[in-house]
């Protein structure tokens, strides 16, 4: 149960003197309770953690069974720092029990178990709670037993968020057995979800995690539920909710620091350049993969050219991957160069799981080998002796950034030339000098041409020469330029014929020398001379391979040959048994030669004989023999032979032009000695590929490779190269001894036909099948072959005429040779299609993409067939690459025509500020069949108030960010347009285009400019106006129209909404500061706002504006004083003094005399903010303030703030303006309307003020005594803080503009004066461009209130009422609501009117009321026009009363008489011995106080009176500081004690204008014929104002004036002007012509009818003409009230017509014998005629009743009350008058009797 804690509050007494007197409170404060206050207060639980107590917020029982008993423990533990006193209550059920319940005290941080015992008697469940209270709360523990259940615990919602396509992702979440069984679980789940497992069990408490997968399939939101059903055979169920977005991946390729951006748009292609790199190296370059998508991407790369090609150098390591979303994974591609001096071109494809986006890599890489050159081609030793040794060096440089493997092929243990290094590897970019030795054997001439085989590049040729000499043999020294001349006579056939025959021939003058040296054949006429041709030059390879025994092509025929080039001796395991072999050398020449085997007989291997001389064109035999030495042992060596002619053993013998050098022949011998149980050497060797890939080439052309072996071991290799038995694949060396590190294998290619050779060379080492090595060796020979895209079938897109239409075209060489194409065109398709590039080369397997240009010239169709020829670069034409092939395609385009359209045909921006801009968007579209271009034109119309002159030199305000372009087929495209006003003007652009044909010039200018579209924009300034004013405070009397113009809020308004000059937009609010202490002025525009004037120390001025932006954009205004515009300066900047002017902006500023606020805002369009004024009246004297208002980007105004504050004993009236205008009177007028002019006094005592009319009197002399300015009461007395209406009446006689000062003289006060000036008009000139209205001046005073003020209530419907123009004797009604906005506070209202004489014309009902809370009423106003026309600006005030406050008030003035009457009959006992007056005798009788509440001063006459008998004079001196402090807390105490009579709550003020203007009725049926008939004239009113101005004394009349003859010629003179002026009008005779026209009116039709002659027929017959005609004259017809009062006057002028024939009427009427006496048979009876003469008798006087102005009043009354009744009932809520009305439909029922009768009466009636 909740606890309640009671306040009671009670007075307090005290005992004084053994009486008990009540405390009363200060009388200022009193307040009185009438009831005794309580407050209940519920506790909540609260939070035992919050208490400090440590404690479990439930106990549960599981598993138990009834009839046993469970115990379980609550433990409480104290946390906190202080000992806590804890009480509880026992369980409410008798199934839980716990101790008896006592308080229990636990200190901090000790616990206390409470234990609790549950005894279930049945299975079901059981809930209780036990409340513990401490000292700062109350909480609670739940205890419960439960029964054994299934349950589960499964997420209610799983989310995967996004997945790619195609991809999975995957979620796990866990299942709870929550329950207290065993549970199996099976889930239901659709595609494209799963979860695993599907089934499985839970025992209870267990937690097992399951695994969800989502697949999606596309790019959809999936939203699945899975089911998980578990209990006893999975009756139960649990849903989750599975949900997954599918996203297509996207990815983009770049190269890795380039944006995805590069990517080829045309092809989709990234290209990775890996620029030259060396052969046998690796280059990785990475390329980056963009995921675009917010999913992950898995990716693939696919190589399609990897199984494809035999020549496949790039290879990406990571085929597939994942990249994340919105980011970027890397990738490496390799290169592998295995051949020099090739591009390779290769594509890569990445895609996207599901593959619905593929990326292309382009790689391109070229293969470069080593760059190595020997420092010189030959090596002359000159000529030592046999025996001795010459060195020389020689310089091998690598001028490349790789490494070169270089080898030397010589044997230098045989040759008479010795390496120090053989083989080695050459740094990049290094040199290595290489010592050579000469050690001769033989006394001859030395030369072996030594081949420097580079790995990767192809060999260099070195020339060693040599000669040696001994004591008997001396032959010639042999020099480098004979081995050049000995190359330019091989060249020419010389080198075949001995030295002896050359030297004859050239003594007989057969053979010549040439420059060189060398012979040639003299030159016989034209012959040409052969020194001109210079010697072939064969490749380096061919030159190596091509020896004759490795090949069977030579470049030139031998001179000397052998038969073998290689001799094999084999496995010679018996050392003493010599072996050899035979070899044949041939003499090719015609000379004889000497054979020299440098081999001596020693050596293993050595050749007999040594020196033999072999007969020109004669074959020898010589015998190889070998000796081995050691057994198990490889023995190998080139041998070396030189052959020379014979004639060249001895130097004497030759001569220098025929000296020839040797020739040097080789020989491989090979062998070894291992013995059969032992094997040979295990070969150690790396070779640097086990591939061989050879550049493709010509059918019967060879290419060349290098294969590099390394010798890793400490043996030599012997090596057996078997034989390709196609002989498309040859290697040399084939077979020798590998006794160096290095050996460089050169293999040849050289195919037959057009196909790939595959081939496995068998390698065979140290003669062993065990150690065979396989290389695979794949060339090809290759034709031009290409492949086109889409089938050799090219199609353009239709294309207008004139314009041309891109595509590109793919080509792609699938050839293994770089081709040369060119495109072939026919004559006809030349001026139609166009090739970009026409030529050029495409590498092995690159595609390459031509642009292609289609320009139709007519509308048509076109088939057009451009040829592609292709052969391969560099190669001849007869060859099988270099012959030309050509493939056809076929082109297909049309040619079309359209046009261009806009999706809006009128663009409008709305309004732009001027001066900026504004932005939309043109959308293009095109619906043809072809891509357009076209060009844009614009053409700029405005129209506005400026002049053409001023605009026509104005830029075009409309700029197209693409005025031309090409729109393609069936497509739309986005323009962005841009609009800049710069003038406040309405601006039309018309936009047009015109097509244009930049490929045909001559047809671009018949085209003619189409529309397109209109663009509309208007320039605007931001503007806002002043929607409504209120004032109050000091402000509280002035009226809307007064506060309208002394703030002159009209032209402030139009200065608004004008345009602002260039200076006023030259600076922003922010901008707009001056270090100047007056700031310039940019603007014309300048008013005042006038705050009026009041008393000094009155209230505050405060005037509310509602400020609306009535444009279209958003207006930021600001409002700037003086210091918000002066740039603050340092002090030693401030120079001169402050003038007047400066001293009072000064005072103003710091006194805030002026404030605003807000002083800035922003308002939307539309949109509606309000701004308080304020102006202390704290200083006497007029203050004045010069205030910016800064419109951003629009107007500056400068609005002098005007304030006027006067002193308490001033006479003072306020003058907002020295002058005034009245309102434009026409000339003419008989009586000019009253107009108004108001005088308000400002001060605080009444003011009296006198005009000076003396002026008057002056205009009127001068305008023919003619009153021109009247002042009706030119003198009078003003209340304070009141306005007066003085009447003036302007009678103009000319139409001019008069003006006249008046003074103005207040009493004992200043004198004004003010300018007033009238406009007279000329109604016929001006015509309806003057309308008469009902206001003095046209203002734009709001009629409904838009500014709230603080503390209203209550809201008028309406603040200013229109009568608008009314006749006189005639009523005005308008209705007015008084609303009670306030929800919970009820007001009553009262009208007052603010002039006394303003009662005679307004009356409004009701004059007072009361309303609810949110309650309307609805009053009633009434205008009578009665006088003389005049203006009419009225104001009633509606005074509202807060009935809440005011029945405060009456409570207070309730409780302050109660007060008064109780000070006036209890007294106070003061004296402590109350029975002193026993003892003393009869007490003293004084007098009773005043009833009445005393004033301070009261209190203290009567106190000075009382004890002014024993009090002496004060000491003349003065008080001291302490003192008069202690006197001023007593007067305080005192006044403290008083209590003053409440005063009532001060009424709101709610102001109600009213305009009228009131007509003569003559004037207004002519100004105004259209409206009179809206009017009801009371004729009452006028009979009243006539008896009135009847009463009033006349003026006695003048006699007659004499005139003077120059008067009556003045007179005679006007007269005669007036007359001719109408002659002389053409007007004025037509005006005649039509009156004398106008057809008769319709009364006079209505006359004496004449008696019929002869008297045939009787009037009185029934169907005579007489009675029929009686009949219808006198038949009444009864008008409605509003016609028959608006024609009452109309027929008072015809009266005597109509008196007339009623007289006549009557006289027939009363004479009914004399008609029926000339007739001889009467048909009626008297009886018949009197009745007859009775009703024409009544309805006579009905008529003449209807007449009556009462009669009149009276419809007008009840038509009056009626309206009125059905709108209070309608406000009432009673039926609504909007509704549309109802139709019953009765059944026919069968008419009775009484209702036929009633049927025949009515008919009757009828």
């Amino acid at each position: 149960m909740p606890t309640t804690m009671m306040q009671v509050s009670q007075p307090v007494s005290h005992p004084i003197g053994g009486q008990t007197i009540k405390q009363m409170p200060a009388m200022k404060s009193v307040q009185k309770s009438k009831q005794v206050s309580i407050e209940v207060v519920e506790k909540s639980m609260c939070n035992p953690g919050d208490l400090g107590i440590e404690v479990v917020d439930k106990l549960v029982w599981q598993n138990w069974q009834p009839g046993r008993e469970y115990t379980k423990n609550i433990v409480l533990k104290n946390v906190k720092v202080k000992t806590q006193k804890i009480k509880y209550n026992v369980p409410n059920t008798r199934f839980f029990t716990t101790l008896y319940p006592k308080p229990v005290v636990l200190s901090a941080g000790t616990s206390f178990s409470l234990p609790v015992t549950f005894r279930p008697l049945e299975k079901s469940l059981y809930e209780d709670k036990i409340i513990f209270h401490t000292k700062e709360g109350v909480f609670e523990i739940i205890i419960k037993a439960v029964l054994p259940e299934y349950d589960i615990e499964v997420p209610e919602r799983l989310n995967f968020n996004m997945c790619a396509a195609q991809d999975h992702v995957e979620a796990t979440f866990e299942v709870k057995n929550s329950g207290d069984l065993n549970s199996e679980l099976e889930w239901e789940i659709t595609e494209p979800f799963t979860i695993q497992p599907e089934v499985t069990k839970l025992q209870p408490g267990e937690v097992k995690t399951f695994k969800a997968t989502f697949k999606p399939g596309s790019a959809t939101v999936y939203e699945a539920t899975a089911v998980c059903k578990y209990g006893q055979e999975g009756e139960l169920s649990k849903i989750s909710t599975l949900v997954g977005i599918g996203k297509y991946p996207h990815i983009i390729v770049s190269a890795v620091g380039r944006p995805a951006t590069t990517l080829n748009r045309d092809t989709l292609e990234a290209v990775v350049e890996f620029g030259p790199t060396a052969v046998g190296t690796t280059v990785q370059k990475m390329v980056e993969l963009h995921n675009l998508a917010p999913v992950r991407a898995p990716y693939k790369v696919e190589h399609p050219s990897a199984l494809s090609r035999i020549d496949t150098v790039f290879q990406c390591p990571k085929m597939s991957g994942i990249v994340p979303p919105m980011s970027s994974v890397k990738i490496p591609i390799t290169y592998n160069p295995n051949m020099v001096e090739v591009t390779s071109v290769d594509y890569f494809n990445i895609t996207a799981i599901g593959k619905v986006s593929k990326s292309v890599i382009k790689c391109v890489a070229s293969s470069k080998g080593p760059e190595v050159q020997l420092g010189a081609r030959v090596v002359n030793f000159m000529q030592i002796n046999v025996g001795e040794k010459a060195t020389r060096t020689i310089d091998i440089v690598n001028n490349s950034d790789i490494d070169a493997v270089f080898q030397f092929e010589i044997d230098c243990e045989e040759s008479v030339f010795k390496f120090q290094h053989l083989t080695g590897t050459l740094k990049a970019n290094s040199t290595r000098t290489i010592i050579l030795n000469f050690a001769p054997t033989h006394p001859i001439n030395y030369h072996r041409r030594v081949t420097c085989m580079i790995h990767n590049r192809g060999p260099l040729f070195l020339d060693l020469l040599g000669t040696a000499h001994s004591e008997l043999i001396k032959p010639a020294v042999i020099q480098s330029h004979h081995l050049d001349n000995y190359r330019t006579h091989v060249e020419r056939g010389f080198s075949v014929f001995p030295p002896e025959q050359l030297n004859e021939l050239r003594q007989q003058g057969r053979l010549e020398l040439d420059d060189a040296g060398a012979l040639m054949a003299p030159v016989i006429g034209t012959v040409e001379n052969p020194t001109e041709h210079a010697l072939h030059h064969y490749p380096p390879m061919d030159e190596y391979f091509n020896d004759g025994y490795h090949s069977d092509v030579v470049n030139f025929v031998p001179h000397v040959s052998t038969d073998i080039h290689v001799v094999d001796f084999g496995n010679c395991q018996n050392l003493r048994v010599i072996e050899d072999r035979v070899i044949n050398v041939t003499n090719h020449t015609k000379g004889k030669i000497t054979i020299q085997w440098g081999a001596g007989s020693e050596k293993t291997f050595s050749v007999t004989p040594e020196v033999i001389d072999i007969p020109p064109l004669k074959s020898c035999a010589f015998q190889v023999k070998f000796r081995p030495n050691a057994p198990n042992q490889f023995f190998g060596a080139e041998l070396e032979c030189y052959a020379y002619y014979k004639s060249l053993r001895d130097y004497k013998l030759v001569e220098d032009s025929t000296h020839s050098p040797p020739w040097c022949l080789t020989l491989n011998c090979t062998g070894h000695t291992f013995m059969p149980n032992n094997e040979t050497f295990l070969p150690r060797y790396t070779l640097d590929s086990a591939q061989l890939v050879f550049p493709a080439v010509n059918t019967k052309e060879s290419t060349y490779r290098t294969l590099l072996m390394t010798n890793n071991g400490t043996t030599p290799i012997l090596f057996d190269l078997q034989k390709d038995p196609s002989s498309t694949y040859t290697v040399k060396p084939a077979k020798a001894l590998l006794k160096g590190g290095q050996q460089i294998f050169v293999v040849k290619f050289l195919p037959k036909e057009v196909k790939t050779y595959k081939h496995k060379l068998k390698m065979r080492l140290n003669d062993n099948t065990k150690y065979d090595k396989e290389l695979q060796l794949v060339g090809s020979a290759e034709a031009p072959q290409v492949l086109l895209d889409t089938q050799g079938e090219m199609f353009f897109k239709p294309t207008c005429i004139g314009t041309s239409s891109k595509r590109t075209y793919a080509i792609k060489n699938v050839s293994r040779i770089p081709l040369r194409f060119e495109w072939k065109l026919r004559f006809a398709d030349k001026n139609l299609l166009s090739v970009t590039p026409e030529s050029g080369i495409i590498q092995p397997n690159e595609s390459l993409s031509q642009i292609w240009s289609f320009i139709p010239k007519q509308e048509q169709k076109y088939l057009m067939k451009p040829a592609l020829v292709v052969w391969g670069q560099g190669f001849s034409s007869t060859s099988s690459g270099g012959k030309k092939k050509q493939f056809d395609v076929r082109a297909i385009g049309e040619g079309s025509i359209g046009d261009i359209k806009a999706e809006e045909s009128y663009l409008d921006f709305g309004d732009v500020i001027v001066g900026s801009t504004g932005s939309k968007h043109i959308t293009l579209f095109n619906n043809s069949s072809c891509s357009l271009h076209y060009r844009l034109s614009i053409d700029q119309t405005l129209d506005g108030p400026y002049p053409e002159e001023m605009t026509r030199t104005d830029d075009i305000g409309l700029e197209l960010d693409q005025m031309e372009g090409v729109i393609p087929a069936r497509s739309r495209q986005v323009i962005s347009a841009m609009v800049r006003p710069i003038r406040r003007l309405t601006y039309q652009f018309a936009i047009s285009y015109q097509l244009i044909t930049p490929e045909d010039e001559s047809n671009a200018s018949r085209q003619e400019p189409q529309h397109l579209c209109h663009v509309l924009t208007t320039g605007v300034f931001p503007t806002m106006s002043v929607t409504d004013a209120r004032c109050f405070g000091s402000s509280v009397g002035i009226s809307k129209k007064q506060l309208w113009a002394l703030f002159s809020l009209d032209n402030f308004n139009v200065c608004l909404d004008s345009d602002p000059s260039a200076r006023e937009l030259m600076y922003s609010v922010q901008t707009r500061h001056s270090h100047k202490r007056r700031p310039p002025v940019y603007t014309r525009a300048i008013m005042d706002f006038n705050f009026s004037a009041a008393p000094l120390g009155s209230e505050a001025c405060f005037v509310n504006l509602m400020f609306e932006n009535t444009g279209t954009v958003a207006t930021e205004w600001s409002f700037l004083f003086p210091s918000d515009l002066h740039m603050e300066l340092e002090y030693w900047a401030e120079t001169g003094e402050f003038d007047e002017d400066e001293l009072h902006e000064m005072k103003v500023m710091d006194n805030n005399l002026f404030t605003i606020e807000p002083k800035k805002g922003r308002l939307e369009p539309g949109e509606c903010g309000n701004v308080t004024f304020s102006y202390k009246h704290s200083i006497a004297g007029t203050d004045r303030l010069p205030v910016l208002l800064k419109l951003a980007r629009g107007r500056e105004i400068l609005l002098n703030f005007i304030g006027v504050t006067v002193d308490a004993d001033r006479r003072y009236i306020h003058f907002p303006s020295s002058k005034h205008m009245f309102t434009p009177v026409p000339v003419g007028e008989k009586i000019s309307p009253k107009q108004v002019y108001e005088l308000y006094n400002g001060g605080a005592v009444p003011v009296q003020y006198q005009f000076d009319l003396t002026s008057l009197d002056l205009i009127r002399q001068e305008n023919f005594d003619q009153p021109i300015f009247e002042c009706i009461n030119p003198s009078g007395e003003i209340p304070p803080g009141r306005t007066l209406n003085i009447e003036w009446r302007f009678s103009p006689i000319e139409a001019k503009t008069y003006m006249v000062d008046v003074p103005i003289h207040v009493h004992n006060g200043d004198t004004a004066i003010v300018t007033f000036t009238g406009v007279g008009y000329d109604k016929r000139i001006m015509g309806d461009t003057m309308p008469m209205t009902d206001q003095q001046d046209l203002t734009g005073v709001p009629g409904v209130q838009s500014v709230p003020v603080p503390g209203q209530l209550a809201f008028l419907s309406q603040e200013r009422i229109s009568f608008g123009n009314l006749p006189l004797f005639c009523r005005g009604r308008r209705m007015v609501f008084v609303s009670n906005r306030s929800k919970t506070r009820p007001v009553t209202f009262e009208w007052h009117v603010t002039c006394p004489s303003d009662s005679q014309f307004l009356s409004i009902g009701p004059v007072r009321g009361y309303l609810n809370p949110g309650e309307s009423k609805m009053c009633r106003v009434n205008f009578i026009a009665t006088g003389q026309p005049s203006f009419y600006d009225l104001d009633l005030v509606c005074e509202v009363t807060d009935q809440v406050e005011f029945n405060q008030y009456k409570d207070r003035l309730t409780e302050w008489e109660a007060e008064r009457m109780r000070q006036k009959y209890e007294f106070t006992i003061t004296e402590e011995d109350l029975d002193a007056d026993k003892r003393i005798g009869s007490p003293e009788v004084t007098e009773r106080p005043p009833s009445r509440p005393k004033t301070m001063d009261e209190d203290l006459r009567a106190s000075e009176s009382d004890f002014v008998k024993y009090r002496t004079l004060p000491p003349i001196s003065k008080l001291s500081p302490d003192e008069e402090k202690q006197q001023c807390e007593r007067r305080r105490r005192n006044e403290d004690i008083l209590w003053e009579k409440p005063e009532p709550p001060t009424p709101f003020l709610l102001h109600l204008g009213l305009t009228a203007r009131t007509h003569d009725i003559r004037a207004f049926q002519i100004n105004f014929p259209d409206e009179y008939k809206k009017f009801y004239v009371d004729r009452c009113l006028s009979e009243q104002a006539k008896k009135n101005e009847a009463e009033k004394p006349k003026p006695a009349q003048t006699d007659a004036v004499e005139c003077k003859q120059s008067e009556a010629d003045v007179v005679s003179g006007v007269m005669a002007n007036v007359l001719r002026g109408l002659l002389d009008d053409s007007a004025f005779f037509e005006s005649v012509v039509k009156v004398m026209k106008d057809p008769v009116p319709y009364f006079a039709q209505i006359g004496e009818r004449r008696a019929p002659e002869g008297g045939q027929s009787s009037p009185s017959s029934p169907g005579s003409p007489v009675e029929t005609t009686f009949g219808e004259i006198h038949r009444p017809t009864p008008p409605s009230p509003v016609s028959s009062a608006s024609s009452s006057s109309s027929r008072r002028k015809p009266r005597s017509n109509k008196s007339s024939a009623a007289s006549e009427r009557s006289k027939q009427a009363s004479t009914p014998e004399t008609r029926v006496s000339k007739t001889s048979t009467p048909r009626h009876s008297l009886s018949e005629i009197r009745r007859v003469k009775d009703e024409e008798q009544k309805l006579k006087q009905k008529q003449e009743m209807k007449k009556l102005p009462e009669f009149g009043n009276t419809v007008e009354s009840v038509i009056e009350n009626t309206l009125l009744n059905v709108l209070t009932e309608a406000l009432e809520g009673e039926f609504n008058i909007t509704s549309r009305p109802r139709f019953i439909a009765l059944p026919k029922r069968n008419g009775s009797s009484s209702s036929k009768l009633a049927g025949n009466s009515g008919k009757a009636c009828k």
